[in-house]
């Protein structure tokens, strides 16, 4: 083709979505985004023709011609190769071509069925014949018998017979499919509403008042200049000055809605210092794309799935398992609906907080976020940027496009001040006193603070001199003791008192890298080791005093009620006897593994703790179990082999030996869903032999209890003791299959106690039930002239000691050990006995804000203020106490004000 210009070679043409089919119209619009971003992108001199780019990506002309001219629809094999050949990423471009066909699908659902064969058919179909015109992926444009896909125009009764056993089977199993996909629809849609509700909840908090204009400037990468040498050379030059590139030049942007932002590209990384208003955007653009996929034409369908997340929980494991966990805060999402979605490309996640990953798991992050792009149609994350090792963690993205959220300027501070001029007219003053206040005040994060603070109220604080540092840790402290001097609920008595359990929480969540306190997931990492030695203890050995209890109980009725003549005082002196070992025992144990953990941190080899941690404790307590024999044989002349001795003896041996089961499974866990399943996980610390030796043993131990009482109580016929020990320990081992686990969605706080404490009392009490309503039935019913008297006291001892088993492991220990760590951090004076109460307090007076089940301050750098000594906090605090009658006390206006702002944004 002649020109002006000399002869220019044909390349492809630009494609024209309105000018092609409307089914075609999603593939005509991504190739475009090919030629605009890649094609385009190239020197005139290096783009290639047709011929050529058919040739560099292995694939007929035709095909390259067609595809660009909105003419077929490419396929992924080849569109690969095409972005290849290009010069561009093939992995960061199939996302958009799975969103492509996403779209092409929800507007093609008429032609579903003709597209329909068996598995692997149109797989084969894409893999071997891209060109649609015989020529396989690698050969030349001929139509020779040996091109791929020649095979199947030889056999057209093959191929109508396929297509006809396709047809079959869709029509059979269409109902199930129907009902599939409408309950998948159904989960989608339901997931869609609670993102919509949740950000709506989060933007309304931002927008409470007056929210900023945000204002966004591109970041784009200084291009290499541009030379005569070879393409490959270039490329390679390119590389290199991306690894060596400063910081990426800011481009201006007129947009202030970051939907249109993440438009043009399904791929945007927000950055921002801290206050400048991240989340709430990144909220914003989650809540838009909900409202987009909630209101999708025809069926109402949504074609992707939008969710916003925080990336703070993210620990290094595969981001496939941290969305499972994470998505479960939605309620109805499965970790098999996350990976269905995954699978089928649907999910658009919105993550915010890189940087609040701990700084060990942020490279595996980046990476795993960069292998979620391939994963996903799109992707939006959010980082902090003040500081340098942040901003290069950000850009380790490689993300395609990059907007950073600019500090409002003077005419949006003089805006935002001028919506409540008279209540903020102190503080007018003040900025028109000291020009060297409007760096602090260009951040939405400050503003709200400034007026949360000083609305109504002298603006003295911001009078005084000092660094802009200075001064935002003195308006923070004026918040703070603003909020404790609300008049709602109440000001606050003991300020003192208060400022110290929020800067423990402060500082407890900081080391902890977390954000947020979910009072039903305390610990034993909250404590130190030494104060982790009594909530170790308090759970077994309450459950080893009421297997003693119990017995002794049971022993005196019996007596009493003469079914059973044995001496009283011997049972209860080895009863005694034993608690005073148990506790001993388990004091031993304790201080022994302490001081394996200590040799471990010192550096020496740990072997105590796997060899040495039954042993050791038992050889260092072995002195006073000696004691303890002598005074029971010498001193008291206690009977070991009385009927009462041994009942209390195996009673004991089989909680003890129920005990030894949490090696094998997490009883300290919280009991918040609970299940029956064949096939119970377990955490086996030791060998299978180990594992089937204790449940030999505690089969022994049912055996010979069972036995013992009903040869005791029942002893004809001789049959009834075996049988009510099989029977018993049938049911023992099907008690023994209920799974528990946590849940991650808890409407209240401290919800996960109550359902725990639940679940112990349901199961301890259905364990009863079952336990004694079997053996009363079974030797009421054997045991000649029906004494049930006698039935009766058995199945009460074993059917209360199957309670006390079944309570005590499913749910009573984690509760007894949540309850004990909370009794020691307030003996410590590091949170009050109520906790909750004050929480919901602190809740009221805007300095925590809660979400589901969890506190959190209503910003991370109030968070980091906070982050210090009570000791360093009250006298600034306290200095301004004999002022106070100078300020003007809250209204019932600004407490409805205080009240209505949730958190700032971040």
């Amino acid at each position: 083709m002649a020109g002006g210009s000399g002869y220019q070679r044909k390349g492809p043409q630009r494609p024209d979505p309105a000018t092609a089919t409307p089914e075609l119209r999603p593939w005509v619009a991504l190739m475009r985004r090919v030629f605009d971003e890649l094609y385009e992108a190239l020197d005139p001199g290096d783009r290639p023709t047709v011929i050529a780019l058919a040739k560099a990506a292995h694939i007929s002309r035709s095909y390259v011609s067609e595809s660009f001219s909105g003419k077929r629809r490419p396929q992924l094999v080849p569109f690969r190769s095409i972005v290849t050949a290009l010069g561009g990423d093939a992995d960061e471009w199939e996302p958009r071509w799975h969103a492509a066909r996403m779209q092409h699908e929800a507007g093609d659902e008429e032609q579903q069925p003709a597209r329909l064969l068996l598995p692997g058919v149109e797989d084969e179909r894409e893999a071997g014949d891209p060109g649609g015109d015989g020529t396989g992926a690698g050969a030349a444009p001929d139509t020779g018998s040996t091109a791929p896909g020649a095979g199947e125009r030889r056999y057209p009764v093959r191929r109508l017979l396929r297509t006809l056993v396709a047809w079959v089977v869709m029509a059979v199993t269409w109902p199930a499919r129907a009902r599939r996909d409408s309950n998948a629809i159904r989960m989608r849609r339901r997931l869609v509403k609670q993102v919509r509700d949740r950000t709506a909840v989060e933007l309304g908090r931002a927008e409470a008042y007056h929210y900023l204009t945000p204002h966004f400037v591109i970041l784009t990468e200084k291009q290499p200049a541009r030379g005569p040498l070879g393409r490959e050379r270039r490329r390679r030059r390119t590389r290199r000055a991306r690894r060596n590139a400063p910081d990426p030049v800011p481009v201006p942007t007129g947009v202030t809605n970051i939907r249109a932002l993440y438009g043009d590209t399904d791929e945007l990384v927000v950055l921002g210092r801290p206050g400048m208003g991240k989340t709430t955007q990144l909220a914003r653009l989650a809540h838009r794309l909900a409202v987009e996929a909630l209101s999708s034409p025809d069926t109402g369908e949504p074609l992707h799935v939008p969710v916003f997340l925080r990336l703070d929980t993210y620990r290094g494991e595969p981001i496939e398992e941290w969305l499972a966990t994470a998505m479960r805060t939605y309620r109805g999402v499965s970790g098999v609906l996350v990976r269905t979605w995954l699978s089928e490309h649907r999910l658009l996640p919105v993550l915010d907080g890189l940087d609040e990953v701990p700084e060990r798991d942020r490279p595996k992050c980046v990476a795993e976020l960069r292998r979620l792009r391939r994963l996903c149609p799109g992707i939006a994350v959010g980082c902090r940027t003040d500081e340098a090792d942040l901003r290069r963690l950000a850009f380790d993205l490689r993300a395609l496009r990059y907007v950073e959220i600019q500090p409002p300027d003077q005419r949006d501070v003089q805006e935002f001040l001028e919506e409540d001029r008279e209540a903020l007219a102190d503080v007018h003053a003040a900025l028109k006193e000291d020009l060297d206040l409007w760096p602090l005040f260009q951040s939405p994060m400050m503003l709200s603070f400034i007026r949360l603070t000083y609305r109504n109220r002298p603006a003295n604080d911001l009078r005084a001199p000092g660094s802009l540092a200075e001064r935002r840790n003195r308006i923070f402290d004026a918040y703070t003791r603003e909020c404790l001097r609300r008049e709602r609920p109440r000001p606050d008595e003991a300020p003192e008192r208060t400022l110290t359990w929020l800067t423990w929480l402060a500082r407890t969540l900081t080391a902890r890298e977390e954000r947020v306190l979910y009072l039903d997931r305390l610990d034993l990492s909250w404590l130190s080791r030494t104060e982790g030695i009594i909530p170790r203890i308090i759970p077994n050995v309450t459950m080893s005093f009421l297997a003693l209890g119990l017995p002794l109980v049971w022993l005196t009725v019996a007596v009493r009620a003469g079914v059973l003549h044995t001496s009283l005082r011997d049972a209860d002196a080895l009863a005694l006897a034993m608690a005073v070992n148990i506790g001993a025992q388990a004091y031993r144990s304790e201080r022994h593994f302490l001081k394996t953990d200590e040799r471990e941190d010192g550096g020496e080899a740990r072997t105590g703790r796997e060899r040495g941690a039954l042993v050791i404790p038992m050889m260092a307590n072995a002195p006073l179990m000696l004691l303890l024999l002598a005074w029971l044989v010498f001193m008291v002349g206690a009977d070991l082999s009385a009927p009462g001795c041994v009942v209390v003896g195996l009673a004991y041996f089989w909680v003890a030996l129920t005990q030894m089961e949490a090696g094998y499974t997490d009883v300290f866990q919280p009991v918040e869903q609970l299940r029956w399943t064949w096939r119970r996980r377990e955490y086996v610390i030791h060998s299978p032999l180990a594992r089937g030796t204790l449940s030999a043993l505690q089969w022994i131990a049912i055996d010979c209890l069972l036995g013992y009482v009903v040869h005791l109580l029942c002893p004809k016929p001789p049959w009834i003791g075996p049988a009510s020990a099989l029977l018993m320990g049938l049911i023992y081992l099907a008690g023994n299959q209920f799974e528990p686990s946590l849940q991650d969605r808890r409407p209240r706080p401290n919800d996960g106690v109550r359902r725990t404490v639940r679940f112990s009392l349901v199961h301890g009490l259905a364990g009863l039930a079952v336990g004694g309503m079997s053996l009363l039935v079974l030797i009421g019913f054997a045991v000649p002239g029906h004494d049930l008297r006698r039935a009766g006291f058995v199945a009460a001892l074993l059917g209360t000691l199957f309670a006390v088993v079944r309570g005590f492991r499913y749910g009573g220990l984690a509760v007894l050990r949540h309850w004990t760590i909370r009794a020691i951090l307030a003996y410590r004076g590091r949170t009050p006995y109520r906790y909750r109460r004050f929480l919901h307090t602190a809740e009221e007076r805007i300095l925590l804000h809660r979400t589901d089940s969890g506190f959190f301050f209503p910003h991370h750098q109030l968070q980091l203020h906070l982050n210090t000594a009570v000791e360093d906090l009250l006298p600034r605090l306290m200095d301004h106490r004999t002022g106070a009658d100078t300020r003007t006390s809250p209204t019932e206006e600004d407490n409805e004000d205080l009240g209505r702002v949730g958190r700032c944004p971040s």
